[in-house]
């Protein structure tokens, strides 16, 4: 897994074969470019959370030791999208000012609330990537089997924020968090998470279509066969999120 890290993140860097419209259509395109936007942000309030978590356990647990390869491996994918938005920067969107939103409202957000509600949040976010990780990875799914610049570094992202997933989810259940707090969170982080990306997907589709580069019919064309063609995928995506409400015990279906 390192090897595909470090040819994931330098694939990235050097934007050799970084396709515009790489993932079938431009709205499929938009969609995780728009997640990628979320990520460098996103993925630094998850690694100072649970730092500071993994700091109120005993040092050689199990646990501990899996909360200090989570925040290797979530840095290694902050490294990533940081390139991968560079690229998408050098194609004329504004992502700078995108980043810089998202980083001081989540700035914001770690100022004001309780430790134990940064970490309900934090697992909040992760459910919400394993969950799109495990919709993105099926046979059929989200991302294209189109070999890419973009879709190797999703891939190898998607397979580690799956593979990890149950290290916040430990947190929630070493520390005690409750279960209303834990909802409240994942209500909170699902509606910001979809505003944004939605936010993010508009703003790619009106830029490209004013510069001639797709058509606004092919772009709702595109979004009419990701809501008809891609239903069994958003479906499975839906039974994931829903999965989080059962009681931390319980299996949470796995979508794949």
């Amino acid at each position: 897994m390192d090897i595909l890290r470090q040819q994931a993140t330098d694939s990235v860097g050097e934007g050799t074969g970084f396709k515009p419209f790489w993932n079938e259509t431009p709205i499929k395109t938009y969609l995780f470019d728009a997640f990628s936007i979320l990520l460098p942000a996103g993925e630094q309030f998850v690694i100072s959370v649970v730092e500071s978590a993994a700091l109120r356990l005993p040092q050689t647990s199990t646990l501990a030791n899996d909360s200090r390869r989570f925040v290797a491996e979530e840095r290694a994918h902050q490294r990533a999208h940081r390139l991968y938005n560079q690229q998408l920067e050098k194609q004329g969107f504004e992502i700078s000012q995108y980043e810089l939103a998202i980083a001081k409202d989540l700035d914001t957000l770690q100022s004001k609330w309780s430790p134990a509600a940064q970490v309900a949040l934090a697992a909040a976010f992760e459910h919400i990537t394993a969950v799109v990780s495990q919709v993105a990875l099926r046979n059929g799914g989200l991302l294209s089997a189109e070999p890419s610049t973009q879709t190797r570094l999703w891939r190898w992202h998607c397979q580690e924020e799956v593979a990890h997933q149950h290290v916040t989810t430990d947190l929630l259940r070493a520390l005690k968090i409750p279960y209303w707090q834990r909802i409240g969170c994942y209500l909170a982080a699902s509606t910001l998470l979809t505003f944004d990306v939605l936010r993010h997907m508009r703003g790619f589709a009106r830029l490209d279509v004013a510069r001639g580069r797709v058509s606004a019919t092919q772009v709702r064309r595109s979004t009419a066969r990701l809501l008809l063609h891609d239903g069994t995928n958003l479906l499975a995506m839906s039974v994931g999120w829903a999965g989080y409400f059962l009681p931390l015990k319980a299996r949470i279906p796995n979508c794949q």
